[in-house]
Formats: structure tokens, C-alpha cells, sequence
């Protein structure tokens, strides 16, 4: 949600006319006695919807949506994608930005990247997932990241401990995480570990150690205070939080589970590992807390990495496929 709302307000910027329009939750008693004095929309969008300038629609059927006969329909997230297709009837472009795969959703991911219709990959292996199932790709358009609000915010020397977020959503693997986190834990006493999430703390991690739903200068200081920032991830579209790790000064050891591979070259700016094993991710973090020329080799070369992913490269891109699909007036 983040990442649509930074793209619609550049957009916006531009001169476009945008509208964001999110899936509305049935509303019970049970989640209106949860949610009751709290602003919050669905699944925790309000946040960053809240910071879009632009109009906002919630909807429960996609088929009641209005649209005016000008607009381009864009789908994030892949419920929504797999949905468009019920929208045959009207004549508006259409176009499916794919931020990221659900393995865990077998059926619905076939059924969104099966439609006929044109898809923007966030990555390239995104891009090769869509490819397999007869998709047509316009553009691979990453994600950007805004170094003023992700940059070193503390002392180097104050930089001491390993970092990572936590989510029991299952692409986030959340197993893995608690268990290399514990491992470094009984292995590394001294060594703070920082671990933030929108989640309440999972009882293996310390309540010193967890931060709930930090904003982004918490978040930035978390990332700054770690010499290691891990991402254990098992399906990630991109992987927005290795280019804020590193932004901040960190280096990174993430999992090879999709878009980290546009963002790391392994050994190089960073380490890839396998998907789930604890083994590996710990050795790599050793490595890096005993070999100080090393890290600090891998950050420098983090700092070309993150220039290299600007809001505006990504936004300039997006533009352009959408003006490439608008109706000629």
C-alpha cells in the first residue's frame, strides 16, 4: 500500500488526475468492537492511504466501482488483479501491476496471471513467473526508495546489533526468522538485535528487542543501529526494506525468494542465501560480525546500489506504460 501511495502522489505531481479505490472489509460486530477508537482501514492500509492527496473509495464488489470512460484501471495486489476480469463489460484500459506472488493462493495467482490482459512486473523474476503462465509484460518497473527519509541516522559508532522485521504472514516466513533470531541470540549475547513489525511481539523475542508498527524515523533509526539487517523472506516481489537497510548503512544478508536478485549481487553489495535455511543466514552473519573490512566493503557498494532505485526512474517508467495504453483523444 505504501508503494501505491508514494506512486499516486508523484503522479499526482505530474498533473494526473488519480483516485485510489481499496477493497472495503465486511463489517461485523467482532471487528467493529476490535477496531472501535481506532483509524484503521483494511489490512492496516490507513496509515498510507492516509498520506495519499488524491480521492479515496472503498468498495465490496468491484462490478458496483464507476469509472469514467478516460480512466485506466491499474489492479495492485493479486485479488484485486484476478478481479478485473470481471469488468469485461466496460471499455477502459486495463493493466495489472504485479507487486509481488502468492504461492500460498495458488488459485487465485493462475487465475490473475492468466487474463489476457497487459501486467507491469515489479521484478524480473516476477516478470518470469508471469511469462510462464502466457502473460504479456509492458515493463519490469522496480520499486524506489526516497533517501530522505532512509539514510544513516545514528553514529557509526553507535551502529552495534542485527536487525530484521518481523510478520507472521506466511511469504515472510516467519518460522525462519525466529529461529536464526534465537540462534544469534544464544551465539552472540552482547550483540542487540533490533526487530520491528505491525504485528504483536512473538513470545520467543524479547520485549527489548521489539518495536510495533514504527514510523518511518523510528524504522530509519532501527535500520541505522544494525551492522546486519536480515530479510528471511520465502516470496517477495521486490523486497523494499534491503534498499532501506542499506540506505541507512547496513549490510544485508536476505533470502533468494524473488525480487532480491534485481537488488543483490551475492558476495558483492550484499549475500543471497536459500530460502529457509537457518544454517546459512547465521554463517553469513558471522562472517560479517568477524570480518569488519568486508562490511564496510558491502555497504559502500550498498550506496550505488540504492542510487540506482529512484521514485523518480519509477514513476518516469510508469507514466510512460500508461500513456502508452491511454485512449487517443
Amino acid at each position: 500500500m505504501r508503494c501505491t501511495t508514494i506512486a499516486a502522489n508523484r503522479l499526482l505531481d505530474k498533473g494526473h488526475e488519480i483516485r485510489i479505490m481499496y477493497r472495503r472489509p465486511r463489517t461485523t460486530l467482532k471487528t467493529l468492537i476490535k477496531e472501535a477508537g481506532k483509524k484503521m482501514w483494511y489490512n492496516g492500509c490507513y496509515d498510507w492511504l492516509n498520506a495519499f492527496r488524491g480521492e479515496i473509495r472503498g468498495f465490496g464488489d468491484i462490478t458496483n466501482c464507476v469509472f469514467d470512460g478516460d480512466e485506466i484501471i491499474v489492479t495492485v495486489g493479486m485479488w484485486c488483479s484476478a478481479q478485473l476480469d470481471r469488468l469485461n463489460t466496460i471499455g477502459n484500459p486495463k493493466l495489472q501491476y504485479i507487486h509481488g506472488l502468492t504461492p500460498w493462493m495458488p488459485e487465485v495467482m493462475k487465475e490473475a496471471l492468466s487474463l489476457s490482459i497487459p501486467k507491469i512486473a515489479v521484478s524480473h523474476p516476477v516478470s518470469e513467473t508471469i511469462k510462464s503462465f502466457g502473460g504479456d509484460v509492458l515493463a519490469v518497473i522496480h520499486n524506489g526508495i526516497d533517501q530522505n527519509d532512509y539514510y544513516p541516522s545514528v553514529d557509526e559508532k553507535a551502529r552495534n546489533g542485527i536487525g530484521t522485521i518481523y510478520s507472521g504472514h506466511p511469504s515472510k516466513d516467519p518460522d525462519t526468522v525466529l529461529k536464526v533470531f534465537m540462534m544469534l541470540r544464544n551465539q552472540f549475547t552482547n550483540v542487540p538485535q533490533y526487530i520491528f513489525g505491525k504485528c504483536p511481539r512473538p513470545a520467543k523475542v524479547p520485549r527489548k528487542s521489539y518495536t510495533n508498527s514504527p514510523s518511518v524515523s523510528n524504522a530509519r533509526n532501527l535500520y541505522s543501529q544494525s551492522l546486519i539487517w536480515i530479510m528471511a523472506s520465502c516470496s517477495e516481489g521486490f523486497g523494499l526494506p534491503i534498499l532501506e537497510a542499506m540506505a541507512c548503512g547496513s549490510s544485508v544478508v536476505a533470502t533468494d525468494c524473488g525480487g532480491s536478485r534485481d537488488i543483490i549481487n551475492d558476495g558483492e553489495n550484499g549475500f543471497l542465501v536459500e530460502v529457509g535455511n537457518v544454517k546459512q543466514i547465521v554463517d553469513r552473519v558471522k562472517l560479517l560480525l568477524s570480518d569488519q573490512e568486508l562490511r564496510q566493503g558491502i555497504v559502500r557498494k550498498s550506496k550505488d546500489t540504492v542510487n540506482r532505485f529512484t521514485w523518480e526512474n519509477s514513476v518516469n517508467k510508469l507514466e510512460a506504460v500508461l500513456k502508452s495504453i491511454a485512449p487517443v483523444c
